[in-house]
């Protein structure tokens, strides 16, 4: 089976995606209870990250690599 074009580089960009929503997690999880500033900056990151996902842009992702 042959795959598609830039695959590897796409599961890069996304692993990288999902590395960065994990750490901001990891890192504002302890400071739930004291610190709700942080916590609330780091559920902006997150939805930030996501909506870079969710908007779909392949070839930004890839800095223009897709062809299209």
């Amino acid at each position: 089976m042959t795959h598609a074009p830039n695959t590897e580089a796409l599961d890069e960009a996304m692993e990288e995606m999902v590395r960065a929503l994990h750490a901001t997690v990891n890192r504002a999880l302890p400071h739930v209870n004291d610190d709700p500033e942080l916590v609330d900056q780091a559920l902006r990151d997150c939805t930030e990250i996501l909506d870079v996902v969710l908007e779909g842009n392949v070839s930004e992702w890839l800095g223009g690599t897709t062809g299209s």
